[in-house]
């Protein structure tokens, strides 16, 4: 009976096997841990009895005795065969090397490789991207995640998103990247049940999941994560978006931890990787940003320790969209113009209603001076709340005025719910409901509550009558268009209606509360009631449900030509992460919030990489006879400014700007307006340059070393690895016609790249499998509701595909048209053929082909693997060994390989001979076929013996790169370790007494967790650089000879 042992390689269950290791059941029997080795099913697990197994036998190296046993193959299936395996391997030995981008199906800029690089160099992938608002960061996240994937690091992935968003990383993910990702909700997990019962875990039935932020901290859902997780999971991966919404919140001394920050913590401490993006990651508190360090890498940052640069810039990756534009990397010019309306009547209420806003302000902070300083800082923010309001609308203030009317006459309510007035509109994160109505009511009722708690704070010192009489004023007011609605509806008609005519042009209108969307709304479609706008416009709130919203974009981004939306009003809740910039380079904010940040993520759904238009513009309306706007004026040349120099001192000066104006709302407007524009220059600012190293000219100067080294590495690797659209083209046409369906010609070009149609209704196209894949290529359901595949397949054709980016001549991507690439799950599919070993059992793996040179050649190709723990390929390569083939003396003369001239010329003439593989005349084929076997016996020892010596090459590199990246790791713990304990040992805080309540608190937590740091880093100097060093362990390897090609010449 064949005995086997760890280390050996099986067959069994129709595929091949590595035995892991074995564990004794007791009475004679033994399991053997087994991973598999196949390229399509690579890395799946089981446990056998060896025994019990039918067919199972132990492979020896698999040598040369099967080529040609039956024939040749046709030149074309021999080329894909071969371009398949190469386009297959991968390597963790060269940290220089870039894989991914050559996988994916991207635009791809040298600038959005810095995050895979330094990902490389990460024992962890503990990496913060935090490049600007639109500058591609959902990109870069995906090339460390697939760059992973094919390096074996990683097999199982959760994305962390904004509920708004889930749904496009979801889309991107799987078009650009290949990667199916299922997003966990409360569908989902209810036809889980259905299907399961209620015990199943939704996170245990599969790899790649998405979670909105707000189910993240509901343990119906994290609760499952964490048992698939269990303490800590190897090769896991969380990508956090929007990660500042993790960092402790902003308080007056010190940030203290919410629940999102509580729950982020627990769950990521499972994984073992983790990326974050935010493009404000810091606050201006110094604990909030280490907090947030900590939860990304706990091993390099401990929250309240001062984060040192030196540190930050191996895990950070920051760069602004000025920055790149210096180095000639391509985004639009934004312009931003302010719409100065002049000469209204001074009794217009746009004017009249804020003078008066102006003295009830005044007079109850004058009587609020006679209250406690909690007392009196609770009751302005009825003044901020109501006048941020004003600035908005008279429809919102009127609407907001009433309720505080009604609050005087309360005396209790929540100093919190008061605070939360000043902060802009409710908003919800996840819309639970696809009942719209439904949200916008939870919606007005938040909005309600925060009113009435900041007027019953104002009630002691409130004057009834004089609100009772801006009230009046602002109802008669919102029945009317004001000065904004009468330039905006002008402006429509002149630039996107001309002669009552619609054209391409579209538009984004931003404000910050429902009731000004509404109010516009019907303003707007009483003013264009000629126009016929009802099919033009449309909203997007925070009451949208999810499936609209994904709606909304799919239309706004669509072909003018085929959809009539041009304008979508909306309000904050569109202001992040929602790409709007496809068919649109107008933006106008009707309202401007007053804090910074939220500015710059407005303006930024337009601005953004992949704007096809050399220039966005960003309009806001600003009253010459208002004095408030001569502040809102100043916010918005300082968030140009922050945008354009200040880096991450800018984001530490917004937030520092909307609390001072959340606080006592815009009064003194000159002097206020001259400190915004002098903003910057304090102990806060100066310290979150310092630990974010964001000094503009030495962030420039850092990013041109890191540039130019990335292109130069980036060509190294297209030269390596890259795969030519051409190849991959032909490949998939080979594949396509081995399965009956003909790729055909091109059935048309845009700007010169050829695109191709597939027929859904092709009999090949009926069995298993194949209607899933072709599902890739159709648009997806707009809907949940959506519930027919059958009925979505009918109404959905199938989009033409293409093999390289389909650019239109205005920079756009091409609508209807699927890049098709190496992970596409199409391409996976065809490819997979050449793979499974059913295929591969049907070719001889040997080929005469027609070649450039004049004498024939033949190449022994072969396929070296090495295996990590779980079978993980640590390096896999292709091995060849050329030689010149002739008959003379072919029974007596062994063939003679090529030195090394020799064999780069033939591997020149090799791909010459692949791009157009032509079989040569059937006598020639038969001539070399009798000689296949003993051509194949003779360069089989060389081809071993560079095998052995590319393993020993491979082996010493990842030896090295293991114990490096140990000792990297125990030099990290142990500076970790001796900074805490310096923390520890430092006396208590002398102001300790100054901070409020939660501040204290959350101060004292601080200092307790340094002490439990310090035990859990104790034992990471044991454990840590032990496990990553042996990552990288050989626990086996082998070598296959997968061909033999022949050159022949033409002239032959």
């Amino acid at each position: 009976m064949t005995t086997v042992q760890t280390g050996d390689f099986v067959r069994l269950r129709g595929r091949r096997w590595l035995v892991e290791g074995e564990r004794d059941l007791g009475e004679g029997l033994t399991t053997l841990n087994l991973a598999c080795v196949d390229d399509d099913a690579q890395g799946e697990r089981a446990d056998i009895v060896w025994s019990a197994e039918l067919d199972a036998e132990r492979l020896g190296d698999e040598g040369w005795e099967a080529l040609a046993r039956t024939g040749t193959d046709d030149p074309a299936v021999f080329s894909a065969y071969i371009r398949t395996l190469q386009w297959g391997t991968a390597t963790a030995t060269d940290l220089r090397l870039f894989q991914a981008p050559f996988r994916a199906g991207i635009r791809l800029d040298a600038y959005q490789l810095l995050p895979l690089w330094k990902a490389l160099r990460l024992p962890r992938v503990n990496l913060l991207i935090a490049d600007d608002v639109g500058a591609g960061k959902t990109v870069e996240a995906g090339l460390v995640l697939r760059e992973m994937l094919l390096r074996r690091r990683v097999d199982f992935a959760v994305v962390a998103a904004p509920a708004g968003m889930v749904r496009q990383w979801q889309d991107e993910l799987e078009a650009k990247f290949g990667l199916t990702f299922t997003i966990v909700d409360r569908e989902h997990l209810a036809q889980l049940r259905r299907e399961r019962g209620f015990a199943a875990n939704p996170w245990t039935a599969g790899s790649f999941f998405i979670i909105s932020h707000s189910l993240l901290t509901d343990d119906t859902y994290a609760g499952g994560l964490r048992d698939a997780l269990g303490s800590f999971r190897s090769k896991a991966i969380l990508i956090l978006d929007e990660a500042h919404h993790a960092a402790p919140a902003s308080g007056a001394r010190y940030a203290v931890d919410s629940q999102f920050t509580r729950a982020v913590r627990g769950l990521a401490a499972c994984f073992e990787h983790r990326l974050f993006l935010s493009a404000t990651p810091h606050n201006g508190h110094s604990n909030s940003f280490s907090s947030l360090l900590e939860i990304l890498d706990p091993q390099r940052f401990t929250r309240a320790v001062p984060v040192r640069p030196r540190e930050l810039d191996a895990v950070m990756v920051r760069r602004l969209k000025s920055d790149l534009r210096h180095f000639g990397e391509r985004f639009p010019k934004r312009t931003v113009e302010p719409v100065i309306l002049r000469d209204l009547p001074e009794d217009a209420p746009d004017l009249l209603l804020p003078r008066m806003l102006a003295a009830y302000g005044e007079g109850l902070r004058t009587r609020a001076e006679t209250l406690p300083a909690r007392e009196a800082g609770l009751a302005r923010l009825a003044f901020v709340g109501l006048q941020q309001r004003l600035l908005s609308s008279a429809q919102a203030f009127a609407d907001t005025l009433a309720i505080h009317i009604n609050g005087l006459k309360r005396r209790t309510a929540s100093a919190a719910v008061a605070a939360a007035f000043v902060h802009g509109a409710a908003e919800v994160e996840e819309a639970e409901t696809e009942d719209g109505a439904g949200m916008n009511d939870v919606l007005e009722k938040e909005e309600m509550r925060r009113a009435e708690a900041a007027a019953s704070f104002a009630a002691p010192v409130a004057d009834l009558a004089a609100a009772q009489a801006m009230l009046d004023l602002a109802l008669k007011a919102a029945r009317r268009p004001d000065a904004r609605v009468t330039w905006l509806a002008n402006w429509i008609r002149a630039q996107m209606a001309p002669n009552g005519r619609w054209n391409t042009r579209r538009l984004v209108i931003f404000t910050e509360y429902e009731a000004t969307r509404r109010w516009l709304e019907r303003r707007l479609m009483e003013a264009l009631d000629d126009l016929a706008p009802e099919d033009r416009l449309a909203h997007f709130t925070g009451a949208t449900p999810l499936d609209e919203r994904e709606e909304l974009k799919r239309r706004f981004n669509a072909d003018p030509a085929t959809d009539p939306l041009r304008i979508l009003l909306c309000t904050d809740a569109a202001r992040e992460g929602i790409n709007l910039q496809t068919r649109c380079h107008d933006l106008i904010h009707f309202d401007l919030p007053w804090n910074p940040a939220r500015l710059e993520q407005r303006n930024g759904r337009i601005d953004r990489k992949l704007q096809p238009a050399e220039e966005v513009f960003c309009r806001y309306f600003v009253y010459a006879q208002r004095p408030e706007d001569v502040v809102l004026q100043a916010l918005v040349r300082k968030t140009e400014l922050i945008r354009d120099q200040l880096g991450s001192a800018g984001q530490v000066i917004a937030a520092r700007l909307a609390d001072k104006l959340a606080r006592n709302g815009i009064v003194a407007a000159q002097s206020l307006a001259q400190e915004v524009e002098t903003a910057g220059d304090d102990p806060l600012v100066h310290q979150a340059n310092e630990e974010m190293d964001d000094d503009t000219q030495r962030r420039r100067a850092r990013q041109a070393r890191e540039i130019d080294e990335l292109r130069k590495h980036l060509e190294q690797s297209r030269e390596r690895v890259g795969v030519d659209p051409e190849q991959l083209s032909a490949v998939v046409a080979t594949a396509l016609s081995r399965a009956g369906v003909p790729l055909g010609q091109p059935t048309g070009s845009v700007e010169g790249t050829p695109v191709f149609q597939l027929d859904a209704s092709n009999p090949a196209f009926s069995t298993a499998g194949w209607p899933e894949a072709l599902d890739t290529l159709r648009a997806r359901r707009r809907t949940r509701a959506d519930k027919s595949t059958k009925d979505w397949r009918a109404a959905a054709p199938l989009r033409a595909l293409s093999f390289r980016p389909a650019i239109t001549a205005e920079g756009a991507d091409a609508e209807g048209v699927v890049q098709l690439h190496l992970e596409h799950r199409l391409v996976r599919r065809l490819l997979g053929r050449f793979l499974s070993q059913g295929f591969q059992s049907g070719l001889s793996r040997a080929c005469v082909v027609v070649g450039p040179g004049a004498q024939p050649r033949v190449v022994l190709i072969g396929r070296l693997a090495l295996y990590g723990p779980g079978a993980a390929r640590l390096h896999e390569e292709m091995i060849t060994v050329t030689a010149p083939w002739t008959e003379a003396g072919r029974g007596t003369t062994p063939l003679k390989p090529f030195a090394t001239r020799g064999e780069e010329a033939t591997m020149v003439q090799v791909e010459k001979a692949l791009r157009d593989p032509r079989r040569p005349p059937a006598v020639a084929i038969d001539r070399v076929r009798s000689w296949a076997a003993k051509d194949a016996a003779d360069l089989e020892p060389v081809l071993r013996t560079r095998a052995e010596a590319a393993r020993r090459e491979a082996a010493a590199a990842l030896t090295e790169r293991g114990i490096k990246e140990a000792e990297d790791l125990r030099a990290l713990i142990a500076g970790q370790r001796s900074r805490v304990a310096t923390a520890v040992d430092a006396p208590e805080d002398t102001q300790l007494s100054l901070f409020g309540d939660q501040e204290a608190a959350q101060r004292r937590r601080d200092r307790e967790h340094w002490r439990r740091k310090l035990v859990e880093l104790d034992g990471q100097l044991v454990t840590e650089p032990d496990r990553v060093r042996a990552s990288y362990d050989i626990r086996a390897d082998r070598l296959e000879i997968v061909g033999l090609l022949y050159l022949w010449p033409a002239s032959n």
